[in-house]
This record gives structure tokens, sequence and C-alpha cells, in this order.
């Protein structure tokens, strides 16, 4: 607080005062003050608090505080504490669900989210000085600030409950995505989503702002999703919603920029056209082996790149699972390969995500298999959907996956390495399942992970490419 001020003074500004004012007057809501003894206040527990402060880049360099609870400092609570968000996969299917029935994708931050919720901790505090004329004062904590180590759960309780009284339902493969069922004008039958992600909500907002104050009181289509870029744009003619890591991984080369020009000087980053030297196997590489400082940093470029592919660099996602595997024990080799990986996105900083509902150019009729094959080994197999999979509605859709493995690819210890991709589309074509020469517990297997996806619309056909396992 004495700093924030001395800063303000310093550059005859008061954007950090105001920044803490501001918090206050929002977090005041979560304080009920006790005129008493604290000490009457049976079974609960004295904490602390601090102020956090951060300058926001996307919005103008806005000086931003934080007022968080010392929840480091209290007992564990007897309740869970478990809070979870919606998926990444939910999210791209989502964005496609809408591109294929025409629906409309909505986003919106919960303003103090946690403050929308009740405390379950039983906690007072001593008001310090960033609470002005209320300095000194007991207040009883009863509302979910944040800091504390139930508000994460506590806020997503809250909301559920909401979310329930409106009559949407949360689905077993993804409880962070809501469904309710709906009709449009024409009278055709679809469902409506709400994607919660903390304080963030995707879908259908306006009757959730009912219940929470919204950042800004703005309801608008997305634009950011965990540091990617969205964007709905139009491709011969048909919307699709778009997924771009550009910024992402531009930012995340100029950190690993600015840790070679400062602490790791002997390291530097290579350029090449394929991510990773053609000509490198890892587990024969026989360089020297990191010490301390350069193992963390390997891990860091190794984290760095596993969230670049998260975010849709599937173009490094193979050198990025291989190098992975050398964490514990990194070389000089390895090093050098992630920083090559980084040559490779610089050089090719551009890739985009379309979430594209039409079907592929894919000539189905070459995957053609005999059931009775099979038979003799899968005598009595048979899919097993889900036993509360709700009524499909909606544009149906094919699913085509991509399976390969490298059989024993490791020259040390002989392992593969097994891939699969899964592409969700438009539906078309007569109902059918076709399956590869891998067989046909393999396609269950993969079967069984879609069937129980949170979005329910009639699957066609289910087409497997490939001779790997991805169990």
């Amino acid at each position: 607080m004495a700093e924030a001020k001395k800063i303000d003074e310093e550059n005859g500004d008061s954007l950090w005062m105001d920044a803490i004012r501001k918090e206050m007057k929002n977090i005041r809501v979560a304080f009920e003050e006790h005129e008493g003894d604290p000490n009457d206040l049976i079974g609960y527990q004295e904490i602390t608090g601090h102020l956090v402060f951060d300058v926001k880049l996307g919005e103008n360099f806005r000086r931003k505080a934080r007022y968080c609870a010392d929840g480091h400092e209290t007992a564990p609570p007897a309740s869970v504490t478990y809070s979870t968000v919606v998926s990444r996969d939910s999210v791209r299917l989502m964005l496609l669900v809408a591109a294929l029935n025409g629906l409309d994708v909505q986003g919106a931050d919960i303003q103090n989210a946690y403050l929308n919720a009740p405390n379950r901790e039983k906690v007072w505090i001593r008001a310090g000085p960033e609470f002005g004329d209320d300095e000194g004062k007991c207040f009883i904590v009863t509302k979910a600030l944040y800091g504390l180590k139930s508000a994460g759960s506590s806020f997503r309780a809250f909301l559920a409950k909401k979310l329930d009284e409106l009559g949407f339902y949360s689905c077993p493969a993804d409880p962070d995505v809501w469904r309710r069922p709906a009709t449009l004008s024409d009278g055709t039958e679809y469902y409506e989503y709400v994607l919660t992600y903390v304080e963030e909500a995707r879908g259908i907002l306006e009757e959730v702002a009912g219940h929470v104050k919204l950042k800004n009181d703005k309801i608008e289509p997305p634009e950011n999703y965990l540091g990617a870029k969205l964007a709905f744009k139009y491709k011969d003619g048909i919307g699709r919603w778009t997924i771009s890591s550009e910024d992402y991984v531009k930012a995340a080369i100029k950190t690993v920029e600015a840790s070679l020009a400062t602490k790791h000087k002997r390291f530097k980053m290579t350029f090449g056209d394929t991510p990773m030297t053609g000509s490198f196997i890892p587990e024969l590489d026989g360089s020297p082996e990191l010490d301390s400082e350069g193992t963390q940093f390997f891990q860091e470029l190794i984290g760095i790149l596993r969230w670049a592919t998260e975010l849709g660099r599937v173009d490094v996602l193979h050198e990025v699972s291989i190098l992975s595997q050398y964490q514990a024990g990194p070389r000089e080799g390895h090093l050098e390969q992630a920083l090559r990986i980084f040559g490779f996105l610089k050089k090719h900083p551009k890739l985009t995500f379309w979430m594209d509902p039409e079907l592929p150019k894919v000539d189905y009729g070459k995957f053609q298999t005999n059931p009775e094959d099979f038979k003799e080994m899968y005598r009595n197999a048979r899919e097993e959907l889900p036993f509360d999979m709700p009524v499909p509605r909606g544009a149906p859709v094919t699913i085509t996956a991509y399976v390969d493995a490298s059989h024993a690819a490791n020259k040390v210890t002989r392992k593969s390495h097994s891939g699969f991709i899964i592409f969700v589309h438009r539906g078309g074509g007569k109902m059918a399942i076709i399956y590869s020469q891998s067989g046909e517990s393999e396609a269950d297997t993969c079967d069984r992970k879609i069937s129980t996806c949170p979005f329910h619309f009639f699957c066609k056909p289910f087409y497997i490419f490939g001779r790997a396992s991805i169990a």
C-alpha cells in the first residue's frame, strides 16, 4: 500500500491508488462488520490478507489491484475444494456445433466472480490500511473471497445452482458443459449450451446475466480463449469459427529469446524447415547432461511448447511429445532441438484452426472390410452406449479418426508412439460403421470416447484410418 502510493507520487499520478480504491470498493460486499468481541466468534479463525498488483497490457496498461485472503494460513476445510473447468475439446466441439446449426456464440466475464458465492469457511479479518476509514475493524468474511481454499468450488457450486434453476443440465462427459432443449422459430429442435471456465461463460448468457454481475455489462462474441484468438470467418460462403495461436507463439518466442540473451547465453535458437533435425535420435543422444539450471530451462521450454500444441500448433505436436520424455534427465542435444522448435515457430508463426463443418475430401469407398474376418477374435463384441444419452438434436455429424503408430521405433526400449486425430464434421452418406485392419476393438475404444462427448447430436458413419491402437 505504501509502496503503491510512493510509486504514484514519483510518477505524478494516482493510477495504483485508484486501482486499490476500486478493488476495495468492489469486494466490500464480501465483508460483514462484527461490532462485538472477535473472541466471541466461536468456530471462526482469524486470517490476514494482501494485495496483488498487475498491469493489463491488453487494456492500455491499466493498473489492477486484487485483494486476496491468505488462505494458506487457514485449516483445511471439511468439504471438497476441487473445482473443474470446461475442457478444450468441448470448446472446439461447441464452435463446430454452432457453425453446423447456425447458432450464435456469445461470451462474457463475470465481475468479481467468487464474490457472488457464499463463503463455506468460518473466518474473520482485521481491516488494514487498504480498508480506508474502516481500518482496525473486525469483519466476518461472508463471500468466497479470492485466496480462500474453498473459493473456487464455492463459486462453481453457486453457478451450477443458478444454471440448474434455469433448466440447464450438466453433461456427464464434461460437467462444465450445460445443455437445455430448445426449438427454433421454424420448429427445428436443438440444444442451448453454456460452457463455464471459472468466471468466463460461453453460450446463452442473457438469462445468466440476471443472476450475476457481468464485467462491463458486456455480452459479445468471444475473441480469445486461454491465449488463443477466436474469430468467425467465411470461406466458400460458409461461416466457420477459427482458433489462432499466433499471439501466444510470438509472446513465447520473445520470452525464450530474453532468457537466451541473459541466463542461457551459451545456447542459441536455430532455424530450419522442420521442427527437429531429421537425423536426430533423442534416445541415442550422447551429449553432456544438463545441470539443474539447464534442466529447469528445458522443462520450461517443453511446458510452453505443450501449451502451444493445445492451442492448435499440431505441426510440432510429435516433436514436443518425443522430447517430453526426457524432462527428468535432459541432455544438451535435447535442449538444442527444443530451441530448434522455437526457431521453426518463429519462422512459421501463423497457423489457424478452422472448425470446418464440411466433409473431408476422402474416398471412403476404399475403406471396406468384411466383418466376418473379425468374428473369431471379437465374437461377442457390441457397441456400448451411455445409458443416460439424451435424445439427439440438431444436424447429424460424421466422425473420422486417423490413427497411426511408429512400431518399435525407439532404438533403446523398442517402444512405439501411437497418435490419433479425430475429426467431427457434417454428416453425410448412409448409416454405416467401417473399420480398418486394426480391428473392431480399437474402433470401439475410440467410438466410446466420442459417444460420451457432451454434444449429443446424431452421429452417422465412424471411419478409422490406420493400424495403431489408441487405447
